[in-house]
C-alpha cells in the first residue's frame, strides 16, 4: 500500500474513545457530524470544540474522566475529521449555527462549552450570542478578544492564497515534515508517550492528504481572521455584561495564545478565572491531562 492510498483512509478514532463514537445527522444543515458521545444525561452538559485542522480526538486524554459525572459529548467540527466536509464557505457564523443545531438535537439543556484555540473563539462568540443557552465557558488556549494579535509566521503565510495552499500540499512528499509541524502546538513533542506519537504521525499525514479538509482549513481560516478583527471594536462592552462562568486555561509556553489575551478577558468579563498550566503549549489537554483535569474538575465542582 502507498503512503497516499494509506493516509487517504478513513481516520480511525483513539482507541480508548472508539466506542463512544457515532455520527448524528443535523436535519437543519442537512449535514453528518461524528462525534464521541458518552455520560449521564441528567448532568451538565459539555460540548467540546476543536481547533484549526484538529478533530474530536485531541481530548482523548480527558475525555473519558469527564464523562464519568457529566453528559460529554466531542464533535470534529464540519469540514474536519469524519464529519461531512460541504463544499462552501467555512465562516464562523456556519460552524456556530451547526454547534446551536447539535446542541437543540441532542436535547441538551444545560451546556458548558470547552474550546480549544478555533473551538475556543467560537466557544466564547457563542456564549455572547445566545447567553441564555450556555452555562458555562472553558477556554484553551483561544477566546474572542484578542487585544495582542496572532503573530505566528506559519499561519501569517498559510493565509496567502495559492501560498499557504502550496506549503500545505508540500508536506505530501514528506511525512516527518508533516509531523514536525506539530511542533509549533506542542510544548515537548518529542516526551509524549510512544502512542501518543505514533497516533498524532498518522493523523497528522491523514490531514495532509485529504482535499476536502485542506479547502475546509484555508476557507476558515482566512474566514476567521476578518471576522475577529471586526468583533474588536464592541466586544469589551458586551463582556462586560456577559455572566456566563468562564475558566480560561492556558499553556504556559503557549505564543498563539499570548497571556495579555487572557488577562485581557479577567479585566472586562465579571465571572471568569484564569489558570496556568506549566510543561504545555498549545494543547495542555494533551501534554499535561492530569493537571488539567483537576482545575476543571475543582471549577465544574463550584459551579454545583
Amino acid at each position: 500500500m502507498t503512503s497516499q492510498s494509506y493516509y487517504q483512509q478513513t481516520m480511525q478514532p483513539w482507541p480508548e474513545i472508539a466506542c463512544f463514537g457515532r455520527s448524528i445527522r443535523i436535519k437543519k444543515s442537512n449535514l453528518n457530524i461524528f462525534c464521541f458521545d458518552s455520560g449521564s444525561t441528567g448532568s451538565h452538559g459539555i460540548v467540546m470544540l476543536h481547533g484549526l485542522g484538529d478533530e474530536a480526538d485531541t481530548w482523548r486524554h480527558v475525555f473519558v474522566p469527564l464523562s464519568e459525572k457529566h453528559h460529554v459529548v466531542a464533535l470534529d467540527l464540519p469540514g474536519f475529521g469524519r464529519s461531512d466536509k460541504p463544499n462552501k464557505d467555512y465562516t464562523p457564523k456556519f460552524f456556530m449555527n451547526t454547534i446551536i443545531e447539535l446542541i437543540e438535537q441532542l436535547e441538551m439543556k444545560s451546556v458548558i462549552l470547552m474550546g480549544n484555540s478555533l473551538g475556543g473563539i467560537l466557544s466564547h462568540a457563542l456564549a455572547v450570542n445566545y447567553p441564555e443557552r450556555i452555562t458555562g465557558l472553558i477556554l484553551v488556549d483561544g477566546a474572542l478578544l484578542q487585544l495582542k494579535p496572532l503573530r505566528d509566521m506559519n499561519f501569517a503565510l498559510m493565509r496567502i492564497p495559492l501560498l499557504g495552499e502550496w506549503f500545505y500540499t508540500k508536506l505530501r512528499k514528506n511525512p516527518e515534515a508533516a509531523f514536525n509541524s506539530l511542533r509549533t502546538v506542542y510544548h515537548d513533542l518529542d516526551g509524549l508517550p510512544k502512542s501518543d506519537r505514533e497516533f498524532l504521525y498518522t493523523r497528522v499525514n491523514k490531514r495532509v492528504w485529504s482535499d476536502e479538509q485542506k479547502r475546509a482549513y484555508f476557507s476558515t481560516l482566512r474566514n476567521l481572521s476578518s471576522w475577529v478583527r471586526d468583533y474588536q471594536a464592541h466586544l469589551p462592552g458586551q463582556l462586560a455584561v456577559l455572566q456566563t462562568p468562564t475558566l480560561i486555561i492556558r499553556g504556559e509556553s503557549d505564543n498563539l495564545f499570548p497571556e495579555e489575551n487572557a488577562r485581557g478577558i479577567l479585566k472586562v468579563q465579571p465571572k471568569a478565572v484564569f489558570h496556568t498550566i506549566k510543561g504545555a503549549k498549545h494543547l495542555p489537554h494533551q501534554e499535561q491531562p492530569s493537571k488539567f483535569l483537576s482545575i476543571v474538575n475543582r471549577w465544574l465542582n463550584e459551579l454545583q
